[in-house]
């Protein structure tokens, strides 16, 4: 048999559109592959909270949206928890939150982080959580702080990691309510190292962190200033110490700052500034919010294991009841949607002295597809300014300059980057002006051959 010693022109011409098309092809893939592989689905930013003896608290960021969730062994094998932001199926995130609430006191945890289902270790071995022991005296008397992270725009933000760490305390955390609300109880917050109560004084200084959207949130408050914490945006700075101060028996108390020194006169503090212990409290949704859900979170504060009745609705009321839990927290979602429209809520339970207590909050719900054009949270809470920082003049005090201002850390300005496209244009450019070059030489050599076989 002889083999053709030339292969036919068209038939080389078709190899090299196959080859160029298939070298294309790979590059976009290997390109699509090193940038996902670059840690755009790896978490970051990890954090450990909320430790007790019998819960913690894992949670992280990732620069894509991915699923979350923790695998740990246990005495029953390998469990896995699911991301607090999941409802029926798993959703993809870029916070996530992992809450395990069956721990044993003083145990050691390993744990692997699971980023769409990848396994995620610290380095090379898993992430490690002690328990606390188990104690038996409760601080009880610091009420939760609570507020609720708003974007630019004043639309509620969902999904914002929200931390908060007492002057010598541990640090907890929450997850912003798709209303933009969150809530971390107080009264049994711990030392830093998890062995005792932190002790409580009059005034006690509070750091919150809040990440969201590649943004972080810098914030400062105290224990007379955080129910409800100021109204937060991703990115800005804020110190909220001396915006307002509740003292018991007393009404509100309005120290001087560069946005209220003009409006409101200076008062005196009394000798006691802690805040009473064991209050009675709806919190969520606030007196007039509007909300972008027809199952709304509804939480408050009351005295553990009191039972709280509530009353939900206006024109079709139904009712039901829950329990308040060990930290002085209660919460209730309604089991079937409420209808768009003007709404309440009530709820009945026993205070300290086992006298019931009332408190009625009225709020929207809104329709499908309508914007939250108001604030979240009562219209007589003070929003900082935070346009500019005050610079001290002949005429100010050097107390007030003092004031939140937008500032964004190093790390929310370099998150905030857009995130790489996947895949690599100019190889694939390259490539496909190389093919056509190669197709319009292949012509011209095919018109040539013709035009000689034709003489």
């Amino acid at each position: 048999m002889r083999f053709p010693k030339k292969i036919p022109t068209i038939v080389g011409l078709l190899m090299v559109i196959l080859i160029v098309g298939v070298i294309a092809i790979g590059s976009e893939s290997y390109s699509h592959t090193v940038t996902t592989a670059s840690g755009s689905i790896q978490p970051s930013n990890v954090q450990i909270t909320n430790v007790s003896d019998t819960t913690f608290t894992v949670s992280w960021t990732t620069e894509l949206p991915a699923t979350g969730a923790l695998s740990f062994d246990t005495s029953h094998g390998i469990q896995v928890i699911f991301d607090e932001q999941d409802t029926k199926d798993q959703g993809k995130y870029l916070t996530h939150s992992v809450t395990y609430r069956l721990a044993a006191p003083d145990m050691d945890y390993r744990i692997t982080i699971l980023s769409n289902g990848k396994k995620n270790l610290n380095g090379n071995v898993p992430y490690t959580v002690h328990t606390g022991s188990l104690l038996t005296t409760p601080s009880g008397n610091l009420e939760p702080a609570y507020g609720t992270i708003v974007s630019v725009s004043n639309q509620p933000v969902k999904g914002a990691l929200v931390y908060i760490t007492l002057e010598g305390g541990q640090t907890l955390s929450a997850v912003s309510k798709p209303s933009g609300t969150w809530l971390i109880p107080l009264n049994l917050v711990r030392t830093k190292d998890v062995t005792s109560y932190l002790p409580v004084t009059d005034r006690m200084t509070e750091t919150i962190i809040v990440r969201s959207g590649g943004f972080v949130t810098n914030a400062l408050t105290d224990s007379l200033n955080d129910s409800p914490v100021p109204n937060m945006t991703p990115g800005k700075t804020y110190d909220f110490r001396r915006l307002t101060a509740e003292v018991p028996g007393q009404n509100l108390v309005l120290i001087p700052t560069p946005q209220t020194q003009k409006s409101a006169a200076p008062a005196v503090l009394g000798t006691s500034s802690t805040k009473p212990a064991n209050t009675v409290s709806l919190v969520i949704p606030a007196e007039g919010a509007a909300l972008p859900t027809t199952l709304p979170l509804i939480q408050g504060t009351g005295i553990p294991g009191k039972t709280v009745s509530l009353v939900i609705g206006i024109t079709n009321p139904i009712g039901d009841t829950t329990i308040v839990g060990a930290n002085g927290v209660w919460s209730y979602t309604p089991k079937k949607p409420l209808l768009p429209g003007k709404q309440s809520v009530t709820i009945t339970t026993k205070n300290l002295q086992n006298k019931p207590v009332a408190v009625t909050h009225m709020f929207e719900i809104l329709k499908g597809g309508t914007q939250v054009l108001g604030d979240a949270t009562p219209s007589a809470t003070l929003t900082p300014t935070t346009t500019v920082t005050l610079t001290p003049t002949p005429t100010e005090t050097p107390e007030a300059t003092v004031s939140a201002t937008p500032e964004t850390t190093p790390e929310s300005t370099l998150a905030a980057q857009p995130v790489p496209s996947s895949g690599n244009e100019l190889p694939t450019i390259m490539l496909l002006i190389l093919g056509i070059g190669l197709m319009i030489g292949g012509g011209i050599v095919l018109i040539k051959e013709k035009g000689i076989d034709s003489n």
